[in-house]
């Protein structure tokens, strides 16, 4: 079964799109309809990162929602 969180906290900036990218292609084959990319808040970079691969690949995305309905802006929904 394929993982469905890819946790990117420690990570630097020039291993994240290797990262994501193996992460969303163990998950092209799958029946999931969304998985979770952990970038933290931080600098801001690897999410940055993150966020310009998904959208250069295609991918829609949106910031996790929290039980009090406000963003978790930490944390990327993938659609899938």
């Amino acid at each position: 079964m394929a993982k469905t969180l890819l946790d990117l906290h420690g990570y630097k900036t020039e291993d994240v799109e290797e990262a994501v990218d193996r992460f969303l292609m163990q998950l092209s084959n799958s029946s999931l309809k969304q998985a979770k990319i952990m970038t933290g808040k931080g600098t801001g970079k690897v999410q940055a990162m993150t966020i310009k691969y998904l959208k250069l690949a295609g991918y829609q995305w949106s910031f996790e929602k929290l039980s009090n309905g406000k963003n978790n802006e930490g944390c990327l929904i993938i659609h899938l």
